[in-house]
């Protein structure tokens, strides 16, 4: 696992690296670091990294002006943001942050989102589909939103748009309900590319849209908090 840690303080490099080879023993990971003390080293370096763990507050440039320009080239690489203030948890979703810990590092809480991340990168975690072309496998986490369209549906995605020959109802039962919602008859909603919402539409990462149904609007408020909690701000991730 290539790990990247982009920190001003060499003392938090060290901290994080104990905890990390802890895990790595307990897992039998091999974990390969390159340390970064500042945004634009890291924004340079032609290194792909399986994880980013980032400082927030950085001299320069901050963590979060850093992750933008690292999506600008590479959309997979999961960010986990490592901050002393708690409510940057919103602003780090307009980065796609796979998850943030507050500093001081717990090692529980940083193996919780490790184990996490091992999670979603197991092969159960992809979605199969096959199309007129060819058969794909979908990593569910890149699904941005799925649209219906008459008696098919378009699986939108980073990497672009995929027709798929089946409704969109069957689609919903076939992902995690704790990480997609059906916040129109027409959409459904991928919880990871969420930025912001309001009673009417949802803002993804993207820059697109997807329509809320007024009935639908309360249950989503309740469904997306509770995403907050389990995959971004439990406190423990």
């Amino acid at each position: 696992m290539k790990i990247a840690i982009c920190d001003d303080q060499m003392v938090i490099h060290t901290e994080l690296k104990k905890h990390l080879e802890s895990y790595a023993q307990k897992r039998n990971l091999i974990m390969i670091y390159n340390d970064f003390t500042n945004g634009l080293d890291l924004i340079g370096s032609q290194n792909e990294y399986d994880i980013i763990f980032m400082d927030y507050q950085m001299a320069e440039i901050d963590g979060l002006e850093t992750a933008r320009q690292i999506r600008k080239k590479n959309t997979e690489t999961a960010i986990i943001f490592l901050t002393s203030f708690p409510d940057i948890v919103f602003d780090t979703f307009e980065v796609n942050a796979y998850r943030f810990l507050v500093k001081p590092i717990d090692d529980d809480k940083l193996a919780s989102a490790l184990d996490s991340y091992l999670a979603d990168n197991d092969e159960s975690n992809f979605l199969l589909i096959k199309t007129d072309e060819e058969n794909k496998k979908l990593n569910i986490n890149d699904i941005i939103y799925i649209e219906a369209a008459d008696k098919y549906c378009n699986i939108r995605t980073n990497e672009g748009t995929v027709l798929y020959k089946k409704t969109l109802s069957e689609i919903e039962n076939m992902l995690p309900e704790d990480k997609f919602f059906r916040c129109h008859r027409t959409y459904l909603a991928g919880f990871r590319h969420i930025v912001s919402h309001t009673s009417t539409d949802i803002l993804f990462d993207n820059k697109e849209r997807a329509l809320i149904s007024r009935l639908k609007l309360t249950p989503f408020k309740k469904a997306f908090t509770g995403y907050i909690k389990r995959y971004n701000f439990r406190k423990e991730c």
